[in-house]
């Protein structure tokens, strides 16, 4: 705030039709400090109760304890902490989170990372077991995105990251390097829809590459004209998603890979969230297009296994349409004193308990049990979709398959209210905004018997509490509202820092 003061206190540079502009709105940043000031010390208190609900019922600790504590103490702890809160998930409250939640399956995977719990992919010498699960696993996945090899022949390649968000993080990383080395390009962009993941806002941040942001069209999905129309001399990649995270939507993967491919671009699908879901869906009959390496100008593709994949958290696949491709990903230094050093992925020492869980889980589940998994999702989906266009109140964005985002039709319903009811009747679901809205994003725990009637009456009885209670100023609907309004947006920034601020607090 005070670089905002400053620069109020001086307008004396500016042009000065664009310093009365300024003056106009500025007088009125006192008031807004006030009002983010209230919410702010609001915030607090409410994260403190909802972050921090163990304060007063476990011993804390600041600093080492003098003397090494006994390990059933510990163990007990940490087995009330977990009874505590299975029950926040396993009825199937949550959207996304927690994607296959099986007892019998998670007791599986949870004996796969006792056997690997010392394995380290980086020691390959020593753990061989660790590089034959990621060879296997990246296989397995390109085998799903186009059966192994693209239409020319060629191998699809890749490797296994930490996440989504790594691999991601990787491809964009990937495309810069090799655009610097064959064509010079060090002022490097991407472009991609107001939707794409916040990832690639990381990548752009991290890898100093910028965003050519593209609108939505009014179904929710990048706007394919325009996307072709920002393509320049800079451009290095061009994003596609399938499925959109806030809203589910499958981006046209076709038009955009086929314009990357006329202009010599590379052209990502991050299909995170999806990769699991539409190969088998396709094959099960739903209308979903082809969004992989069987079109040519897709160049790589995301996919997370600990998603629908239903491995264990931690692990996700990036994967390219050539090994030169993946050659600009890795790491490698030739004149470290420590000896040759490489690596193919962010980190050095990784894991291989969790590359261990993904292969047992993939083999575990097989082709029929993925595509059991997908049907029971997809007919869920059909569920909860007629559920909510039956309340007139509200809306699907767009024409998801298994994500509902749903906003109010009734601009003088609070969306945030509605989330607000919904979190006290015990559900988890993920407010969004520009525009307001919230989604669901189905997993086989919605799948249960009952739990999809059970949000359907919750959501009706949540819209006539609201309808007949407005202006609650209660859980996230005044954080949602102001975040929204303000018209500083570090201002918006710093109130997600104390977030984090209470999360790191002992």
């Amino acid at each position: 705030m005070a670089s905002i003061e400053s620069i109020s206190k001086n307008l004396s540079w500016l042009p000065k039709p664009v310093a009365r502009f300024f003056e106009k709105r500025m007088k009125n940043i006192p008031a807004v400090q006030k009002m983010v000031e209230k919410e702010n010390d609001k915030l607090q208190a409410t994260l403190e109760h909802s972050l921090k609900p163990y304060r007063g019922k476990y011993d804390s600790y600041a600093k080492l304890p003098a003397s090494g504590l006994e390990r059933d103490k510990i163990l007990a702890d940490i087995q009330k902490m977990h009874d505590q809160e299975i029950g926040t998930w396993e009825e199937g409250f949550v959207s996304g989170g927690i994607y296959n939640g099986n007892k019998e399956h998670i007791d599986f995977l949870n004996k796969v990372y006792a056997l690997n719990s010392q394995s380290n992919p980086l020691h390959s010498d020593l753990f061989p077991s660790a590089t034959k699960f990621e060879a296997e696993i990246i296989s397995m996945v390109a085998n799903m995105m186009g059966q192994g090899r693209t239409p020319d022949g060629a191998e699809i390649v890749g490797s296994v990251s930490s996440g989504g968000t790594e691999s991601i993080l990787l491809a964009m990383k990937t495309y810069r390097d090799r655009a610097r080395e064959e064509k010079g390009i060090t002022a490097p962009e991407m472009i991609l829809c107001d939707s794409a993941h916040t990832a690639f806002d990381k990548a752009s941040h991290y890898f100093g590459i910028k965003q050519v942001r593209i609108p939505m069209k009014a179904d929710y999905s990048i706007d394919v004209d325009a996307a072709r129309r920002a393509i320049n001399k800079n451009t290095i990649v061009m994003v596609g998603s399938a499925p959109t995270f806030p809203h589910g939507i499958i981006d046209d993967i076709k038009a955009l890979s086929d314009i990357a491919l006329e202009h010599g671009i590379g052209f990502h699908t991050d299909s995170c969230l999806g990769g699991f879901i539409t190969p088998f869906a396709e094959k099960l009959g739903y209308p979903v297009p082809i969004v992989d390496f069987r079109l040519p100008g897709v160049t790589s593709m995301s996919a997370d296994t600990h998603k629908y994949g239903y491995a264990a958290k931690g692990t996700s696949v990036v994967l390219y349409r050539s090994a030169a491709l993946r050659h600009y990903q890795y790491y490698t230094t030739t004149e470290w004193p420590g000896g040759l050093y490489f690596s193919p992925t962010i980190a050095g020492s990784r894991p291989g308990a969790l590359s261990a869980t993904c292969w047992a889980a993939m083999l575990s589940m097989g082709e029929d049990g993925y595509l059991r998994a997908t049907k029971a999702i997809m007919e869920t989906a059909d569920v909860f979709r007629k559920g909510i266009q039956s309340i007139p109140e509200l809306e699907i964005m767009g024409n998801p398959l298994w994500i509902f985002a749903i906003k109010s039709k009734d601009e003088s319903m609070n969306i945030y209210e509605v989330l607000d009811q919904m979190s006290k009747r015990r559900w988890s679901l993920n407010g969004l905004h520009k525009p307001s809205c919230f989604h669901i994003a189905l997993t086989l725990r919605h799948t249960q018997p009952g739990v999809a009637e059970r949000f359907i009456k919750d959501l009706q009885e949540s819209v006539a509490y609201v309808k007949t209670n407005p202006g609650s100023q209660e859980g996230l609907a005044p954080v949602y509202g102001l975040a929204a309004t303000l018209p500083f947006r570090g201002m918006v920034s710093d109130i997600l820092k104390k977030y984090l601020d209470v999360v790191y607090q002992v």
